[in-house]
């Protein structure tokens, strides 16, 4: 599944730098694909920090508040926007 509005950029929401490679966005599972809350999006540095450098994906709810993301996705810039690369329930 592929997200339903690409944002042109991403800043991260804990150490507030753009996201210009990889990182972490929450987001809501519809019919029209996946849609980002993007005031909850985090880098991929702070994602992994964020679980003390074990290496995985941090859970959505280190990520953001309880909410109605319901989906974790990993995504990739790319000249269009971003692209999920993994989607975490």
């Amino acid at each position: 599944m592929e997200l339903a509005t690409t944002p042109e950029s991403l800043s991260c929401s804990e150490c507030g730098d753009g996201i210009a490679d990889t990182g972490y966005l929450p987001a809501a599972a519809g019919d029209g694909g996946y849609e980002p809350f993007v005031d909850g999006a985090i880098c991929d540095a702070c994602g992994y920090n964020a679980v003390g450098m074990a290496g995985c994906a941090p859970e959505l709810d280190e990520v953001t508040d309880p909410g109605p993301a319901d989906v974790l996705l990993f995504v990739r810039r790319t000249d269009d926007g971003f692209d999920v690369v993994h989607a975490k329930e």
